[in-house]
């Protein structure tokens, strides 16, 4: 009997206590403001960039503004949680629901956008990498309409497995034992299997495969990069010069490949981080909203939040480095705000 109750009061015990909690998210918050501040201020000038490059100019662009808008809206969904963690810190204890209310009623609109990010991302990389694959037939296949209809299509596929969860959930106001009245978050026994089902597809399923196809594209892009790079070195000098203008016009394309995949790699990276903190967490027990390790769930979250407000905020200062066509257009911009 002894034993038995032992065990199951290891089995409920927190791995993470509430001093190490109460420090780790207020760490984890600022790290998630100064980000996400970064992210929307970034990602309101790559908009703006690429509005003024014309977004529907050509494939690429297209993508790369709706990604852009993507990371703009995942970063401002974000910014409530900090703010609210600062403002329930100067409250009484009875009195917090600021944090409650943002992080439930803003964790699914910003993983929808997250996830956006995620398909927008693989579509860029797997049209690049058919791009320098066949080149020749470029032309006939990409073009800015398919883009755009593709697009929408992954737009459509996102709010479609996510949205549905918001008809089976709810918040609800009631009093607690000190007669304070405090919000809770309510889902209907279906609303529980949405929010399992969604876990699985979108936290497990679409992210794991996104990294595999991501990493492939990126190494047929790099390999074919190369193969370009010793056929040009091994041309001769005449050779060179007769084919100046085949050069001139594949180096729009050459530079495009090559932001792509930077920015892919970034993606990796910081995407590969988040998911390993999350599936870590599912495989270990308890470790739900509602478990006895649920301060662990608020932590990996927190950090998993933390690197998409990272990669949200960098993809300009790649866009700078990388690409002449932004950095033309960006320096036009602000040159004439100077003025």
């Amino acid at each position: 009997m002894n034993v038995s109750s032992a065990k199951n009061d290891l089995a409920v015990t927190s791995a993470i206590n509430d001093g190490v909690y109460s420090l780790s998210m207020q760490l984890l918050h600022v790290v998630m403001f100064i980000f996400s501040l970064s992210g929307m201020l970034t990602n309101i000038i790559n908009v703006m960039v690429f509005v003024k490059q014309g977004v529907t100019s050509d494939s690429i662009t297209f993508s790369f503004f709706t990604m852009s808008l993507s990371d703009l809206l995942s970063s401002v969904l974000l910014l409530p949680w900090p703010l609210c963690t600062f403002m329930d810190s100067l409250k009484s204890i009875t009195s917090k629901n600021c944090y409650t209310i943002t992080a439930l009623a803003t964790s699914n609109p910003h993983a929808i956008f997250t996830k956006l990010t995620c398909l927008i991302q693989t579509y860029i990389s797997a049209e690049r990498a058919f791009c320098v694959v066949f080149p020749l037939h470029v032309k006939s296949v990409i073009k800015t309409k398919n883009t755009v209809i593709i697009n929408l299509i992954l737009c459509c596929v996102i709010f479609i497995i996510y949205v549905p969860y918001y008809g089976e959930a709810k918040f609800v106001w009631e009093r607690d034992a000190e007669n304070s009245t405090v919000v809770l978050w309510y889902e209907t026994r279906q609303g529980k299997a949405l929010h399992s089902l969604i876990y699985i597809i979108g936290g497990l399923i679409m992210p794991n495969v996104a990294i595999v196809l991501n990493s492939l594209a990126t190494v047929i892009i790099v390999t074919r990069l190369n193969l370009n790079r010793q056929w040009r070195q091994k041309l001769s000098s005449a050779q060179s010069a007769a084919d100046t203008k085949f050069q001139g016009m594949s180096s729009k394309s050459l530079e495009v490949s090559k932001t792509v995949t930077v920015i892919t790699t970034m993606y990796i990276v910081t995407f590969v981080c988040g998911q390993l903190t999350a599936m870590t967490a599912f495989a270990l027990p308890e470790v739900t909203m509602e478990g006895a390790n649920e301060h662990l769930y608020y932590v990996v979250y927190a950090l998993r939040f933390d690197t998409d407000a990272f990669h949200a905020s960098v993809n300009m200062f790649f866009y700078l480095k990388m690409s002449s066509k932004y950095r033309e257009v960006f320096n036009t911009i602000f040159y004439s705000l100077k003025k």
